[in-house]
């Protein structure tokens, strides 16, 4: 593990998964199965292969399914904790309401994508000017989920999801971040992408690391349906602690 590596990741996995339907009616979104298992196992195998420790769970819709799962357990050494959310906050807002429990830097993922990405590259892109760094991934229809502008190493200008965009960058939904940027967010509902990642971008403050792929989410049934064979390609290149130990000890 590099010096520059976090020892906390947080993930974001409060979403209530609306375009799937029926399949999160009484499951959350990242415990969907995939691969065999549910989709944030992967997740959590990903941050302790980094070398993290500390893996926070920032709940929502069906929270108490995932604490009954992870909370306050061990895996793979790593001592995972969940946070519920009272009411929705959105993505900023969660992180926020966590801010009490965050280290001075951490790892942050989104809870429903997956991508392999260097993470003590992308945590070695925060400096005293750069205070978040995100992992941007090249596809082929990147307006689907809206693309990034880079320059220079940094993120400077993001554009809305449009049906004839192209290929493009876009947000890999795994981040570097430091605590106070967090801490300039508003209590209260408020969104990761539009008050945080904007700002910082129009700052300069917002660095871009990019990631080779394969990059999956599971937003919408489509991306469910070829998600096995997506994170089964991923998988050999990403060592899985917890290999043979199920769920969290």
């Amino acid at each position: 593990m590099s010096h520059a590596t976090p020892r906390q990741a947080v993930f974001l996995v409060g979403g209530k998964g609306s375009r799937l339907g029926d399949a999160v009616r009484d499951l959350p979104k990242p415990l969907l199965p995939v691969a065999g298992r549910p989709f944030l196992d992967h997740l959590l195998d990903r941050a302790v292969a980094a070398g993290c420790t500390d893996l926070l769970l920032l709940t929502g819709q069906l929270g108490e399914l995932v604490a009954e799962r992870y909370d306050d357990r061990a895996w793979a050494g790593a001592r995972v904790r969940c946070r519920q959310e009272a009411t929705p906050l959105g993505t900023g807002g969660a992180v926020r309401a966590a801010l009490d429990a965050l280290e001075e830097s951490f790892l942050l993922f989104n809870g429903d994508s997956l991508l392999t990405v260097d993470l003590a590259r992308l945590a070695a892109a925060l400096t005293e000017t750069v205070e978040m760094a995100l992992a941007v991934v090249r596809v082929d229809d990147g307006g689907r989920y809206g693309t990034v502008q880079v320059d220079n190493g940094r993120a400077i200008r993001f554009a809305e999801k449009s049906a004839d965009a192209g290929p493009g960058l876009i947000n890999g939904g795994v981040y570097a971040v430091r605590r106070r940027a967090v801490a300039r967010l508003p209590e209260g509902p408020s969104s990761l992408e539009h008050d945080l990642l904007t700002p910082l971008a129009a700052a300069g403050r917002l660095a871009a690391c990019p990631a080779d792929g394969p990059f999956i989410d599971i937003g919408t049934p489509d991306d469910l349906a070829r998600a096995d064979a997506v994170v089964s390609a991923i998988a050999p290149l990403i060592p899985t602690p917890s290999a043979g130990k199920g769920a969290a000890q």
